[in-house]
């Protein structure tokens, strides 16, 4: 038993289907539900029921979809005339079959078993089990004719009171409303008399958007794009059609000459190879600030105004933003090692010091980024003047080189410079120097 139905009202219904009419009015249609019907019933004032059936005869409906999309739902109008009083009606099937050829349906699209009707209304089915957990979901294509059918499971007995399915009195259009009885099918419209009608089934389609080429703000092109997808600024959709079809705008953006001067939709190769300038990015305007100055800080501290489009590619500490000025900038200045001078001659390094904070007398800032390790302050050597840790024939051969030498001048000297009475390499020099001869 299928009783997973509910109940529209006929109010909801009127409006339901002025909304597809306006709707329809502003094409095209996106990811909207729209009820399908032949029929005009809008109250149940205006209705005629159908009978009598007995137990699997079918009355039904012959639709038309009016989108690519998928069948959501299944309206079933179910109606007792006066008094009424009826219990709900336990049918045996609704089907949805293949529309192409009439009165005959083609093959079965959708079959649900035991659908439970409540009178005076119209029950709408959404799912194909009890436990209400598989939607209905059958595809169809715009233009795609389908069957809606009840298979009764009860017999009906109007005169009696019966409830059933109803048709509209406005007359019945041609290849549109079938019956099943006496084992095949018939057009229902010649077997009417009196004010024929269109039996009153209906279908809800959840109509897809349509697809097709999407170019991007790069103009870069993909294909089976839904439009609603392809909204982005920038984007270009075709309609229907795909990559190989189409030719993508050529990109284009902001053009900035690098003091705040900007041009708006101008190509890449325009603007850099062109006009010689800065090209601000595929889709940017002059209204996003890209091209305006702002203060630039750099890794050394230093500050200029320029473009951020400039700034980033000089590996800066920050970009203050358009409209920043340097003059209030606060750029954050670089630490180093800091030679600290303790007396004698001597000094000890000291990590992380900027230059301003290694100022004192004496004091030698190493340069940003430098560190203790190795330590930039120790003192060399004395007469170790390749530096190789000891002072040998080597060391004397050079500082016979340097023998006469201004240390001031020639600071490659500064390791003779024993006696430091004066700045020049002198017998004085070589004379201390000797004493520290350590290897051959």
């Amino acid at each position: 038993m299928l009783n997973q139905s509910r109940t529209v009202s006929v109010a909801t219904t009127r409006v339901a289907l002025v909304l597809g009419i306006m709707l329809a009015a502003t094409s095209p249609l996106y990811a909207i539900e729209q009820v399908v019907r032949n029929d005009s019933v809008e109250n149940f004032t205006t209705t005629v029921p159908i009978g009598d059936f007995v137990p699997g005869e079918q009355g039904g409906a012959r639709l038309t979809s009016p989108c690519n999309g998928n069948i959501v739902a299944i309206q079933v109008p179910w109606i007792e005339p006066p008094p009424g009083g009826n219990p709900q009606s336990l049918e045996d099937a609704i089907y949805v079959f293949d529309g192409a050829t009439f009165p005959t349906p083609g093959s079965e699209l959708l079959f649900l078993e035991g659908p439970l009707l409540t009178p005076n209304a119209i029950n709408e089915f959404r799912f194909t089990d009890e436990a209400g957990t598989i939607p209905i979901n059958v595809p169809v294509t715009a233009g795609q004719q389908f069957y809606v059918t009840l298979e009764f499971g009860e017999p009906t007995d109007i005169a009696g009171g019966s409830a059933s399915i109803v048709r509209d009195t406005d007359g019945c259009q041609a290849g549109k409303n079938v019956l099943f009885f006496n084992g095949s099918w018939h057009d229902f419209c010649p077997i009417q008399i009196l004010l024929p009608g269109d039996v009153a089934l209906r279908a809800v389609v959840d109509c897809q958007e349509p697809a097709g080429a999407c170019c991007d703000v790069n103009g870069t092109c993909d294909n089976n794009v839904e439009e609603g997808d392809c909204e982005d600024p920038g984007d270009t959709f075709f309609v229907g059609e795909d990559c190989g079809e189409v030719s993508c705008p050529t990109p284009t953006g902001s053009c900035c000459n690098g003091t705040g001067g900007c041009l708006e939709n101008q190509t890449q190769d325009f603007c850099e190879n062109t006009l010689g300038r800065i090209y601000g990015g595929n889709g940017t305007t002059c209204a996003d600030d890209i091209c305006n100055t702002g203060a630039c800080c750099m890794q050394d501290g230093s500050c200029e105004n320029l473009i951020g489009l400039v700034c980033d590619t000089m590996n800066p500490t920050s970009f203050g933003g358009p409209g920043s000025t340097c003059a209030s900038a606060s750029c954050q200045q670089p630490t180093g090692a800091c030679c600290v001078d303790i007396g004698g001659g001597n000094s000890v390094c000291v990590p992380g010091q900027t230059a301003a904070n290694c100022s004192g007398t004496g004091d030698v800032w190493q340069g940003p980024f430098t560190s203790c390790t190795p330590d930039p302050c120790a003192a060399g050597n004395p007469g170790d003047m390749d530096d190789d840790g000891d002072v040998d024939l080597a060391d004397l051969d050079l500082i016979l080189q340097c023998f006469g030498s201004d240390v001031t001048t020639a600071p490659e000297c500064e390791p003779a410079n024993v006696n430091t009475g004066n700045n020049v390499i002198d017998i004085d020099d070589w004379t201390a120097l000797v004493p520290l001869i350590t290897g051959p």
